[in-house]
């Protein structure tokens, strides 16, 4: 099982147990998002650091590193294999937090509960690059899909009530474990590989 799954699959528990509350606001919607980049940076740099250790010990591996080569090269294999996936998803994920927290302000808070768009940026962020892109397509034909039951019930019953708005509190951290279950097959399409770095 991969380390995004499992962290995926944490938050998610922890979000399942922890009773929603007013109080799930500012600092437990920051840990829901610092925690997993931490965690998501630590394992990428272990692999860097299981990276090194293989290619020390091994004849042809050594001649990857010092004194044979500069530093530059492990760095720059490390980063573009352990981390510039996430911290493109990083950039997206915060790009997203910040729309979501500003027309969820602006409109009342009718489209996200307070905790969601830190749990949407969580999502965003773990899938790393390039399941970001999908997430995203999952995400808008969530949107889709809500607004369109909103829209029919409204036009139904011909008043606007609270209660017809859709939370999706429980559906970005699982929408985001399927979409990492399903990308061995999407990795399997012959455009994925132009999409990775």
């Amino acid at each position: 099982m991969s380390a995004p799954l499992i962290i995926l699959a944490i938050t998610f528990a922890v979000q399942l147990i922890i009773p929603k509350t007013p109080a799930r606001r500012g600092l437990f919607g920051m840990l829901v998002l610092v925690l997993p980049i931490l965690a998501i940076f630590g394992f990428s740099v272990y692999q860097s650091w299981q990276q090194y250790l293989t290619w020390k010990s091994n004849d042809l591996g050594k001649l990857f590193l010092p004194p044979y080569q500069n530093w530059d090269y492990f760095v720059f294999f490390a980063r573009t294999r352990f981390f510039n996936p996430y911290f493109l998803s990083l950039a997206a994920a915060l790009v997203f937090l910040a729309a979501a927290k500003y027309f969820n302000k602006k409109y009342q808070e009718r489209f996200f509960e307070p905790i969601e768009p830190y749990l949407l940026a969580t999502a965003f962020f773990v899938v790393g690059h390039p399941l970001w892109l999908f997430y995203l397509i999952i995400f808008l034909i969530a949107a889709l899909a809500g607004n369109s039951y909103l829209t029919y019930k409204f036009y139904r019953t011909n008043k606007s009530d609270k209660s017809y708005r859709i939370s999706f509190y429980y559906f970005w951290l699982p929408a985001a474990i399927s979409t990492i279950l399903i990308s061995k097959w999407l990795a399997a399409l012959p455009w994925w590989q132009t999409l990775k770095f």
